[in-house]
């Protein structure tokens, strides 16, 4: 049986930013090889004029996509202008309900991707018809500071949660730092999705040693300039190496630091909006991934890295550390420049004793969509045996 899930999310790829919510997509695609499902993301676009709403359908995977963009770009962030915003999203929300029914009448379950705006649908579907749903988070903002929510909104994610018949994480530190939060329920780990099958296990042989990192333009939580710095300091010991710097974005002032240095374009390289295809052919050419991040829900760039077949150097910063091990690269302190320099000295020499085919197994045996999606599939018919027993 496949069970008709409703996809309810706020971050997704969209007209405004297509690279938004890319692992949830992931996740998606995942779950439509067992499941029924429908997407409907909302979302405020601030080139809406005179009309209020618009809502887009495709179906770039198969599976129905609902994007509905609301105007917002009209009031200020008083609490009047909020209760505008607000009410305006539930319109929106609404649209997207009126026609995800065209696709199904209602739902076997309701999946939200990040707390709580998705919830809203999804609650109110819970009490009106009993339909169960679960919540899947991603937000590193657990893990990168205790949040400062006003009391109201802190109320209502604790009560969103409270009911959702289960909460998955993508790693066991972001479990943790929700439940210091005061986010209580039953948890249950998923990792993010990584499509193996379009990585190359043959690497490249070059000359050069080619040190890669990835980061979202002027990302100050992945601390790249410290990878500049380090690099620059270390470049007349590693005379081989370069450094080469993936960008979501147009510029990130790392540049400045590398022209600082006079390194930038001859020892260090930023490349610029490259989608994902690129960044694993990318990867494929590339030594080893250095991830100096000071805090990550599970760093897709890491597993992508093993799954381009290169170790990776971390930092502790919450979840590539339950998946990269001796076996995989190194760990290190948050924020110790010391140790980040060490640490590209022995990964410059001791690279290539790492099995590029053993790195993608690990993968395809942890992260890949058939384990990932069957996980959710067994989530969907738990909650629908329950639903099932209480009825009797």
């Amino acid at each position: 049986m496949r069970p008709k899930v409703l996809f309810t999310t706020r971050w997704y790829p969209n007209r405004i930013d297509p690279l938004d919510g890319n692992f949830i997509e992931n996740h998606a695609r995942a779950i439509h090889r067992f499941a029924h499902l429908v997407v409907l993301y909302v979302g405020a676009d601030k080139n809406l004029s005179d009309a209020g709403y618009d809502v887009q359908i495709s179906a770039p995977y198969g599976f129905k996509v609902i994007h509905v963009y609301y105007r917002n770009n009209d009031v200020g962030k008083n609490f009047f202008a909020r209760s505008i915003k607000f009410f305006r999203y539930v319109k929106a929300t609404l649209l997207g309900w009126k026609e995800a029914q065209r696709e199904f009448i209602m739902p076997d379950v309701c999946h939200v991707n990040i707390l709580t705006r998705a919830a809203v649908l999804p609650l109110y579907l819970r009490f009106r018809y009993h339909i169960p749903y679960l919540i899947t988070e991603h937000s590193s903002i657990y893990v990168s500071l205790e949040p400062h929510w006003l009391a109201y909104l802190k109320i209502h994610t604790r009560y969103v949660a409270h009911r959702a018949f289960v909460i998955t994480t993508v790693s066991t530190a972001l479990q943790n730092a929700m439940i210091r939060f005061g986010i209580r329920g039953r948890y249950q780990v998923i990792p993010n999705v990584v499509f193996t099958k379009q990585t190359i296990i043959v690497k490249e042989q070059t000359a050069d040693v080619r040190m890669v990192t990835i980061a979202n333009a002027n990302d100050a939580r992945k601390n790249i300039n410290a990878i500049i710095r380090v690099f620059g300091f270390l470049e007349p010991q590693i005379p081989l190496a370069n450094l080469h710097i993936i960008i979501a974005g147009i510029y990130d002032q790392g540049e400045a630091l590398a022209e600082e240095l006079k390194l930038l374009n001859k020892k260090i390289f930023f490349h610029y909006g490259l989608q994902n295809q690129k960044v694993y052919d990318f990867l494929n050419q590339c030594s080893f991934l250095i991830v100096n991040s000071f805090s990550e829900t599970f760093s897709m760039a890491a597993a992508e890295a093993l799954a381009s077949g290169i170790p990776v150097i971390t930092t502790k910063a919450g979840g590539p550390e339950e998946f990269i091990t001796e076996e995989r690269g190194l760990t290190i302190a948050i924020n110790r420049d010391d140790q980040l320099a060490e640490a590209m000295k022995w990964m410059y020499k001791h690279h290539p004793e790492f099995s590029p085919e053993k790195l993608q197994e690990f993968v395809a045996s942890h992260f890949s969509e058939e384990v990932v999606g069957k996980t959710f599939l067994d989530i969907y018919c738990s909650m629908l045996r329950q639903k099932e027993n209480s009825k009797q």
